[in-house]
């Protein structure tokens, strides 16, 4: 059993190490992502798209060599090409195929692309002020009602960081649809919809506290676009809202995320 647990460690170890070794050696700053994006444009974007979306050739985004491999795997098929699918080698020194490398991870990986610009710590000051807070944890402290954003820039693009300020009912995030839930005895409760069956139907009210209410006793649920205030973006300057954008960009801290449910209680 002993020899087993060493070998296991042994073995994640070596993983780890040759993680490191296959590291990108070009830091992501600004100079091999712009050098990067300008090989890419004239030699690989006539078959992936301009965006890496996709074209006569597969989507990077949605790629397993981008999105999961270490960077030395997707260097070494730059480099080497993919006999039989029409991809040929990416040819010329090892330094500007790296960059492309780096290129392609900062469109098409969350977390991977240039710092957005703008000023995060006045950024945090719009965050506090808009009252985002009540609602959002950022920083080891916040509200319950809206996901935690903690390492929000490891998870989603800067873009979409941008459309659920700007549009928050465009894409709501799963396990927060807003609800009301008018019951019988005419009061009416909002909150986000954590679980329901045929018996029961449980919600966060917006007092933070958990509700659950015996089907017996609602009358109607109501669902809500968002519990996030629709034109915020429209109040906000556009300085300020750009750093906010720059705020919310530097949460890329690897570490947990929480979601308050029932379980929490």
């Amino acid at each position: 059993m002993r020899a087993r647990v060493w070998a296991g460690v042994f073995f994640c170890a070596l993983l780890a190490a040759q993680g490191r070794r296959g590291a990108n050696p070009l830091a992501a700053d600004r100079e091999p992502i712009a050098s990067g994006a300008t090989t890419y444009a004239a030699r690989c974007a006539g078959c992936h798209g301009r965006d890496g979306k996709g074209g006569e050739a597969p989507s990077l985004h949605k790629s397993r060599i981008v999105m999961l491999s270490p960077d030395q795997r997707f260097f070494d098929v730059l480099k080497e090409g993919v006999p039989g699918v029409g991809m040929p080698p990416l040819t010329g020194p090892d330094a500007a195929i790296w960059e492309v490398v780096a290129y392609v991870q900062s469109i098409a990986k969350a977390g991977m692309g240039l710092p957005v610009p703008g000023d995060p710590h006045a950024g945090r000051a719009v965050f506090q002020e808009a009252g985002c807070l009540r609602c959002h944890i950022v920083e080891g402290r916040g509200g319950v009602l809206g996901p935690d954003l903690t390492g929000i820039a490891l998870q989603s693009s800067s873009a979409a960081i941008r459309e659920s300020i700007a549009d928050p009912a465009a894409r709501v995030s799963p396990g927060y649809r807003a609800v009301t839930v008018a019951l019988a005895d005419g009061r009416s409760v909002e909150g986000i919809l954590k679980n329901e069956d045929n018996f029961s139907i449980q919600l966060i009210g917006m007092d933070g506290e958990p509700h659950a209410f015996s089907r017996a006793e609602v009358t109607a649920v109501k669902s809500r676009p968002s519990l996030m205030p629709l034109g915020l973006a429209s109040r906000l300057s556009p300085e300020q809202f750009q750093n906010l954008l720059a705020f919310l960009d530097r949460q890329r801290a690897a570490t947990a995320r929480s979601e308050i449910g029932f379980q929490n209680y």
